[in-house]
Formats: structure tokens, C-alpha cells, sequence
């Protein structure tokens, strides 16, 4: 009877230190918001799981990019306010109000489904539309610190 029991103990034990589900087990809104995580962090090697081989090389680089840059300059706290998925078949295209700790603006996030069911960060599409909102979009900070680069050059 006590080993039953010693059985029963371990298996709930077990169970009850299982970790976050695997990731092919995440909603698409669980993966963006894992993925964004990790980008606001600077965890871009870890974020490439979660990449399709698109998104790794954006995500590559970005990493390029964050490197001249001082460090505490990079790091973000994104919130998800609203996230709206759509498609059909293995693409979904994810419509998300964001708030960082600058201003709150709107993102697009393509996601594509893998071979095993797993949700992936696709690359941003290179087509960006310039309209008038784009410098809604943009954080007044970047835009300080472009203009005074272009003033001390």
C-alpha cells in the first residue's frame, strides 16, 4: 500500500512541476506575446525559437542594430492592449494595440504555422506603407535622438 501511494506522490509531484506547455501546444496570442518578451529583452537568440527562418534573419538584423546601441536604450516593457487574429490555413495575419513604456501604437505580426503545429514569428513585410501616421508610430525619443545625430554630425 505505501508504495501505491509513494507512486501516486511522485506522479502528482511530476505533474505539478510541468513548465509552460510545449510551444506548438500556444495560441498564436501566447506565442506573440512569448516572442515579444523576448525581443524587449534583447533575448533575440531565444526569440529565433519562436521564428520562422524569416524572422530569424530580421531578428539577426536587429541584433546589429541593438549593438551600437547603449544597452539600457534597448530594453522595452511591451503590453498586449488588444490582439486580433485572422487568416486562413496556416497563415494568420495578428492586428495588436501595444503600449510600451513611450506611447501605445498599433503592430502587425505575421504568423505561419510549422510542419509539427507551432506558431512562428514571421519577418515584418519589407513593403512598409509610408502615410501619415508613420511618425504617429514612432517613439518621440528615437526621433530626438535622430535629430541629434544629424546635429552633431
Amino acid at each position: 500500500m505505501k508504495y501505491s501511494l509513494l507512486t501516486i506522490f511522485v506522479l502528482l509531484l511530476l505533474a505539478a512541476c510541468q513548465s509552460d506547455p510545449p510551444a506548438e501546444q500556444r495560441s498564436p496570442e501566447e506565442v506573440l506575446k512569448a516572442y515579444q518578451g523576448l525581443v524587449d529583452k534583447n533575448k533575440l537568440e531565444e526569440a529565433k525559437a519562436l521564428s520562422t527562418e524569416a524572422g530569424k534573419e530580421w531578428l539577426d538584423e536587429l541584433a546589429e542594430i541593438i549593438a551600437s546601441e547603449q544597452p539600457d536604450s534597448t530594453i522595452f516593457h511591451t503590453a498586449f492592449l488588444s490582439t486580433n487574429c485572422e487568416g486562413k490555413g496556416d497563415t494568420l495575419i495578428c492586428q495588436c494595440v501595444l503600449e510600451d513604456q513611450y506611447e501605445r501604437y498599433t503592430s502587425d505580426y505575421i504568423l505561419v504555422q510549422s510542419a509539427d503545429g507551432q506558431w512562428l514569428v514571421d519577418a515584418p513585410p519589407d513593403d512598409l506603407q509610408i502615410d501619415d501616421d508613420l511618425l504617429e508610430n514612432v517613439p518621440d525619443s528615437v526621433i530626438e535622438d535622430i535629430l541629434e545625430e544629424d546635429f552633431v554630425q
